[in-house]
């Protein structure tokens, strides 16, 4: 199943994406062996630099995954003549999830990057679902007022941001949710269901499940959580490099 997509359909595609080429290109400028000059030998405050490169591309990655689906969504539905929903369901799946699962793992390099800034020790991060969650409990406690305990935090307060992770945690620890579109697909359960009667059993042949999303629903979340990653990831960038420039760093 392949198909190529012009360039007026990604342009359209485009335009419902943040744009993150300012943000990218600060923290491309952000060298952790330039930084470490003005830093001791036993401060990990310049690692953070390598952390949030690494957030940085994985949010690339995920803006890039979250455009193929939109642009396969005009192009399958809008543009092509007849539709294919079959490629449209096809491929806004595969895209729509490598955006969630990137997004999930972009915060926890992002979370990373704050464990440096703030020394933050492993002991301090223990009982939680992930780093992300971790860090978040332990900025709320010891740094409250900072720009960047309230970015973290509104981001885990996000309900698109929620229902991403949520919808990520199940795709890769449970049966992935059935999507509109993808015919007749079943749940992990029995196929005999209790008559109403309650006095025995029946069996629905040829039905399949009900699906759980729509390529559309599933864009509903994922697409802000993309926004709002990376409005909180711009905050955490430019709290490292004021605190950069209280060394004496400067970046351009």
């Amino acid at each position: 199943m392949t198909s190529i997509i012009d360039n007026d359909t990604y342009g359209t595609a485009n335009q419902k994406l943040p744009d993150i080429d300012r943000l990218t290109a600060r923290i491309a400028n952000l060298s952790a062996d330039s930084i470490s000059v003005k830093f001791k030998p036993d401060n990990n405050f310049p690692v953070a630099a390598t952390c949030l490169q690494d957030a940085s591309r994985t949010l690339r990655e995920a803006r890039y995954a979250i455009l193929e689906a939109i642009a396969h969504k005009i192009w399958h539905l809008e543009k092509n003549n007849p539709q294919d929903e079959l490629a449209a369901v096809f491929f806004g799946r595969f895209y729509v999830d490598d955006a969630a699962l990137r997004l999930y793992s972009a915060a926890e390099h992002l979370a990373k990057a704050i464990v440096y800034m703030f020394d933050i020790s492993a002991d301090k991060l223990k009982g939680a679902s992930s780093r992300f969650v971790a860090v978040k409990k332990f900025m709320v406690n010891e740094q409250p007022t900072s720009p960047v305990t309230m970015a973290v935090t509104e981001l885990y307060n996000s309900s698109e941001w929620k229902k991403t992770i949520c919808y990520r945690d199940t795709w890769v620890h449970d049966q992935p949710p059935i999507v509109k579109g993808q015919g007749m697909v079943f749940k992990r359960e029995s196929r005999w269901k209790r008559s109403e009667t309650g006095k025995s059993y029946i069996l629905g042949l040829g039905s399949g499940d009900e699906p759980e999303y729509s390529i559309d629903d599933l864009l509903s979340f994922i697409q802000p959580a993309l926004f709002q990653f990376t409005d909180k990831l711009t905050i955490v960038v430019e709290f490292f490099i004021k605190e950069l420039e209280k060394n004496g760093i400067i970046i351009g």
